[in-house]
């Protein structure tokens, strides 16, 4: 009984040897995994905060290409002052980049090629807010942050972001558009929101194009998003080790090529989706988005519906550089 005793006690004071590291099974490796999974994908708020900086800071710095891109589509082929505005001048028109800038600023100045950023504002900073808090929601639960590239799970949140973003943004669009435009002489934003609304109400006055918007920006946010994590993925092969921080250059380049590849691959819905939400301030002759394709393959033909695309692709490539590297560092920070 002595001698048990004593082996026991023995037993008990035999300090505890932590197991090393490399002992760990591979159930625990996968919980630790999921850890720095969890830790490196943040907060829904400063998503939100992250998305709504990088979209407004994108939006600014590239509005006057949007305001050419969308002048070209607006008014391709038709001939030069054969739609006037309500003050009388001729809207300005063009085909090429290049003519649409000389135009709009020999008539209305610098300035014009501003009109409406104050309608982009107010419209993307929440709907960039909305649109990168869902996507990480969403990629989180479809396990593309997991190891390894996710084209389908990434494509998914792409969707389901662009579905709530597009709720908030197709509004103010309607309206930077209209403003962008000039084809009446609007006071300023609430004078462009108060006509829209007792002219045509709130359904076909701001979201006529929403259904349009969707059927576009569906397949644009998913290539756009697939696009960007493949890129990235292959500028920064090494994301498994925690020692190799990624470079901002690479959000710039993977966000540049995903920008120039989702918008070339929709641009005839683009070209739809503009002249469905300005027609209300010309002449009325497009119904739906089908209608609308079908309209403008059967007057203008292919080049039709490739207007505007390298405004386009050169508008969203920068902005998407601009928008990447500006999120993947806000969110640096805000973690």
């Amino acid at each position: 009984l002595r001698a048990t005793k004593t082996q026991k006690t023995t037993r008990t004071r035999t300090p505890h040897k932590k197991r090393p590291l490399t002992s760990l099974t591979p159930h625990t490796s996968t919980l630790m995994d999921h850890e720095m999974d969890d830790e490196d994908w943040g907060s829904p708020v400063s998503h939100m905060i992250a998305g709504a900086i990088a979209g407004t800071t994108e939006h600014c710095g590239m509005f006057p290409i949007d305001t050419i891109k969308t002048h070209i589509q607006a008014y391709q082929l038709r001939p030069l002052g054969a739609v006037t505005g309500s003050a009388g001048g001729a809207v300005v028109q063009g085909s090429t980049i290049w003519g649409v800038f000389r135009s709009i600023t020999s008539q209305r100045g610098v300035k014009g090629l501003f009109r409406g950023l104050s309608a982009m504002i107010t419209g993307a900073a929440p709907a960039h807010a909305v649109y990168f808090a869902v996507y990480e929601m969403s990629k989180q639960q479809f396990g593309g942050n997991q190891q390894g590239h996710h084209p389908v799970a990434t494509f998914g949140a792409g969707v389901l972001a662009t579905v709530a973003s597009d709720a908030v943004l197709t509004p103010m669009d309607s309206v930077k558009q209209k403003m962008q435009l000039g084809v009446r002489s609007y006071s300023g934003l609430i004078d462009c929101v108060r006509h829209t609304y007792r002219s045509h109400g709130l359904l076909k006055g701001f979201y006529s194009a929403y259904t349009t918007t969707l059927f576009m920006n569906v397949p644009y946010s998913g290539t756009y998003f697939a696009s960007y994590e493949f890129f990235k993925k292959i500028l920064h092969p090494d994301d498994s080790d925690p020692d190799v921080k990624e470079s901002p250059l690479n959000y710039c380049l993977a966000g540049g090529g995903a920008g120039v590849v989702s918008a070339a691959f929709t641009n005839p819905l683009d070209v739809a989706k503009t002249r469905l939400q300005t027609q209300s301030d010309l002449d009325i002759k497009y119904h739906g988005m089908v209608q609308t394709l079908r309209t403008i393959w059967k007057e203008e033909g292919f080049s039709g519906l490739l207007s505007g695309i390298r405004p386009r692709m050169l508008f969203h490539s920068t902005a998407a550089a601009i928008c990447w590297f500006t999120y993947e560092q806000m969110k640096k920070i805000l973690a």
